[in-house]
């Protein structure tokens, strides 16, 4: 009895499982691999999308009938009011042509029709991606997490913009000064920025009005109570390799 009880449970905790993994491959894709150590979830992306079909005929069915049915009646009592016919007469003559255009207005004109559409179309896209190895989760639930996690990073970054800005300042000119008074005497000269510059990377090139330099390691220093960035230069010679150029005016010492 204990066995067959044990057994009995077991099925039908496999069929939850089952079920959960389902609904989860609904999620977009990027979370399956964390999912996939509780449940089978990449396994259940193509029932995903057939059961997405499955919801888009439990939709659309009943709905498409509901609205060929009041667009009968409404184009019947029109036609009656009209010409003098009685509703019955005029709805059984007109029915057929109205119901061939509900089709369209109602997948076209209403809420139930959109759904329908929506779900039926991504429903077999997913099921064929999955067949075909390439998976895919509820594409609107992808596009809104999408669109929230790009939200939230833009907010992030804006935030850490923010709090840089306040521990530089106000932006000033550059100054150049030589590596030495830094003490970085592996440099010849370092220009001090109150802002990182954009292109300027370890090994680029500065080409100036005389001498050309390459910028070494960078270095991010608090000088006199506000945050700094420090390009280290050396004068570049012909004979070294190099990728990117900026051209650059340097500031008088």
């Amino acid at each position: 009895m204990r066995r067959h009880l044990r057994g009995y449970l077991n099925y039908m905790a496999q069929g939850v499982r089952a079920a959960a993994a389902v609904l989860c491959a609904m999620l977009p894709r990027r979370y399956w691999p964390a999912l996939d150590a509780f449940l089978p979830v990449s396994e259940a992306a193509g029932a995903a999308g057939i059961l997405t079909v499955l919801i888009a005929g439990a939709i659309g069915f009943p709905g498409f009938l509901r609205h060929a049915q009041n667009q009968s009646d409404a184009h019947a009592a029109a036609v009656a009011s009209v010409i003098g016919m009685s509703e019955t007469v005029a709805n059984r003559r007109f029915l057929s042509g109205v119901n061939g255009l509900s089709l369209f207005t109602f997948l076209f004109l209403t809420p139930p029709g959109w759904a329908t559409m929506y779900l039926g179309l991504s429903g077999v896209v997913r099921a064929a991606g999955a067949w075909l190895d390439d998976p895919h989760g509820d594409f609107l639930l992808t596009a809104a997490d999408a669109a929230l996690t790009r939200t939230s990073r833009e907010r992030q970054a804006r935030k850490a913009r923010e709090a840089r800005e306040a521990l530089e300042g106000p932006e000033v000119p550059d100054r150049l000064v030589s590596g030495t008074q830094l003490g970085m005497p592996e440099a010849q000269l370092v220009v001090v920025a109150s802002r990182p510059k954009p292109g300027w990377d370890a090994g680029t090139v500065i080409v100036t009005q005389g001498p050309s330099f390459r910028i070494g390691r960078i270095v991010e220093r608090t000088i006199h109570g506000r945050l700094r960035t420090l390009y280290p230069l050396n004068e570049h010679k012909d004979s070294e390799v190099f990728r990117r150029t900026v051209r650059y005016e340097l500031p008088r010492e």
